[in-house]
């Protein structure tokens, strides 16, 4: 008999936990705005599931296919769903965010912008989070200014250490294109180094449309037109690695007398970085996602951000380089994503954490704890 009630005991306590567990589920919605075989956004979104999973939050991914009208549809189906999601991920790509953050915040779900800012002109409209907008909880997106300053600094770096008698230095800027926050951004945090290096000579700033084709066929006409540059800042890794196959075709010896570098932690770039022909790989922004996974986590648990934080622009951008080339190439293998530990960064787990500190090196080597 006294077996019986142990048994029975157990079963109560077992179902009680499981009661306990799924009470307080989590469920968070991404509305990506990439297609669904789209690197960077596939990355972005397997990365956010491997969070959610770590974070015991169930994650719902959706792909918008890169059509602003389809996101916003995406949107307009999940307010009027009987069951809603807590949370929606957004991201304000072709300018959506001014149309989707009043459906959520109309259908009183909480939702955080993420990967893309809004405008000026868009935040004059939609304001600050929780302004207007009481369920728009916050935005948290990459400091692309930093980003940009990050590349110009690692070029430089590496051809002063592989140019030991040469102190002026002669620049070509590709950029992605003039209207994108993100590409102003870069170029923004371009300027602001250049302001700290007089020695360093912008001999011209061009646009390329993100694309490694037209980076390649601009960089051949520029090396035509000037034959003294020795360092090219660009704007994503495409544009990099099409400028250095230009620097290849007209007999530069790139990491030797003419250095590199991009952004996006590309593999191809990475081996480039490995065999000292790209200066640099900038990169760790797909991981946008799974911070403000953190930041839910923690709301949830009472650890809400202060007003001065509703606006997070997170160093979450680092640079690789050769010598960690193999290291990272090893923790980019999605397959080991499962081990990522993202309570190391959580406030609730951590008391400690005053300001979030999002390093995607960091987050990155709790694979290997």
């Amino acid at each position: 008999m006294n077996f019986s009630k142990k048994i029975l005991n157990y079963f109560i306590i077992y179902f009680i936990f499981i009661f306990h567990i799924n009470s307080f589920s989590i469920s968070v919605t991404f509305i990506n705005p990439g297609k669904s075989d789209e690197d960077f956004w596939v990355t972005s979104g397997k990365f956010t599931e491997a969070a959610a999973k770590n974070l015991g939050i169930k994650l719902e991914s959706v792909y918008a296919q890169r059509n602003r009208i389809y996101m916003v549809k995406i949107a307009e189906e999940i307010a009027k769903r009987t069951v809603k999601p807590d949370f929606v991920l957004i991201v304000n790509e072709k300018l959506s965010a001014e149309e989707i953050i009043p459906i959520l915040n109309e259908a009183k779900i909480k939702t955080i912008l993420i990967h893309v800012d809004l405008t000026k002109e868009q935040k004059n409209i939609l304001k600050r989070p929780r302004e207007k907008y009481k369920y728009w909880l916050s935005t948290i997106v990459p400091d692309n200014t930093y980003a940009g300053y990050l590349i110009a600094e690692e070029i430089y770096k590496d051809a002063l250490n592989k140019i030991k008698h040469s102190t002026n230095f002669n620049l070509i800027a590709i950029n992605g294109d003039k209207a994108t926050p993100a590409s102003i951004e870069r170029g923004d945090g371009l300027k602001k180094f250049l302001e700290k290096h007089s020695n360093i000579h912008l001999k011209q700033s061009i646009y390329a449309e993100w694309k490694r084709d037209i980076a390649f066929e601009q960089m051949q006409i520029m090396l035509e037109r000037y034959s003294n540059i020795n360092l090219i800042w660009a704007a994503n890794d495409p544009i990099a690695l099409g400028a250095l196959k230009a620097t290849k075709e007209k007999n530069r010896l790139p990491g030797k007398n003419i250095f590199l570098g991009g952004l996006n932690w590309s593999k191809e770039s990475i081996f480039e970085v490995k065999n000292g022909t790209l200066s640099t790989t900038v990169g760790g922004h797909f991981m946008n996602g799974a911070c403000a996974l953190v930041y839910i986590y923690d709301y949830l648990h009472g650890k809400d951000l202060l007003n001065n934080q509703y606006e997070m622009n997170i160093k979450i951008f680092s640079a690789i380089h050769s010598f960690e080339s193999n290291e990272f190439l090893k923790y980019l293998d999605e397959s080991n994503w499962h081990k990522i530990n993202l309570k190391n960064f959580s406030k609730t787990y951590h008391s400690n954490i005053k300001d979030y500190s999002f390093n995607s090196k960091d987050i990155l080597r709790t694979i290997r704890k």
